[in-house]
Order: C-alpha cells, then structure tokens, then sequence
C-alpha cells in the first residue's frame, strides 16, 4: 500500500508539491492510509483509503482550496444509491454527481487535466 502510495505521487510530482502528512497503520489482511498532499498551486488533497488484501474497500479523497473550503470530495460511502455510479460519487458543491474517479491515481489525473 506505501509503495503504491509512493509510485502514484511520483508519478504526479508534476502537480504535487509535497506530502505533508503520511500516516500508515497495518493489522493482519487490512490497512488504513492518511496523507496530506501539497499541490503546486497551493491546494490540498487529503487521501483516505481503507484496503483488505490490497484492493480498495472504502476511499475519500478532499481537494480543498487554500482557505480549506472544499473544491471537491471523492467517496464511496454507501450512500446516494440514485447515482449511477453507486457507491461511488463525488460532491461539488452541494451537488453530487456520479464519479469514474475510484483511485488516488484517478483522482490525482482528474485534479490534473482540470487544472490544465
């Protein structure tokens, strides 16, 4: 999961800046993984992302502005079930809407091609 962890933000160190915060925690089949990341444009994107045997079970990802309002957040909570994409979703704003994004990596190309 680190190492995963790792390769993706060096993949995307075009637009990460830095990690800011990294907290792993690993017990038996299950981890629990907390980042902070930095983006070049000064927003934040905050990582949280639970796997069993290495596949991702429960994900949030918080792109926030600098004043830490939100931009848009990522995740799977099993709720909104009108959404095509069920589980998955993301909020903008007060609207949600159905999400292809289902990865930090996704996540980290989406925050990408947006910002151009």
């Amino acid at each position: 999961m680190e190492t995963t962890f790792r390769e993706t933000v060096v993949k995307y160190r075009d637009i990460v800046e830095s990690i800011e915060f990294f907290e792993i925690a690993e017990e038996e089949h299950i981890s629990k993984l907390k980042a902070k990341l930095r983006l070049y444009d000064g927003t934040i994107l905050w990582v949280r992302e639970v796997c069993i045997k290495e596949a991702i079970e429960a994900y949030s990802y918080y792109w926030l502005r600098p004043d830490e309002t939100v931009i848009i957040r990522w995740d799977n909570a099993p709720h909104h079930k009108e959404i095509s994409s069920f589980p998955h979703h993301k909020h903008i704003g007060s609207e949600v809407e159905l999400s292809q994004e289902k990865s930090l990596q996704e996540v980290l190309s989406f925050i990408k091609n947006f910002l151009g």
